[in-house]
């Protein structure tokens, strides 16, 4: 099999591994702890209210921050690895 026909073939293999893009999220995943600042909050002398985010950063600098409900984290988690996953097939494609 010549080179042309093994480097075409490698690149299908790859493209099939790729995960869907309804299933890609680019941004971070941030878990923070928040106070309310009601004075007889647990949180008040305590850890604070569990929170998580979806940072995404778009051109121009502007920052978006999104809530993400703690029953989508690890929905979220993947779709972000399914995003680090299509930069990796894409730099071996090309």
């Amino acid at each position: 099999m010549d080179r042309k026909r093994v480097l075409l073939l490698g690149r299908e293999r790859l493209v099939k591994q790729l995960p869907s893009l309804t299933e890609v999220i680019r941004g971070s995943l941030i878990e923070r702890r928040l106070r309310c600042g009601k004075p007889s909050c647990r949180c008040a002398e305590g850890e604070g209210h569990h929170a998580w985010y979806l940072t995404v950063t778009f051109a121009g600098g502007r920052t978006e921050q999104v809530t993400v409900p703690e029953a989508w984290v690890a929905t979220v988690r993947g779709w972000l690895r399914n995003y680090e996953r299509w930069w990796e097939i894409l730099e071996e494609v090309s």
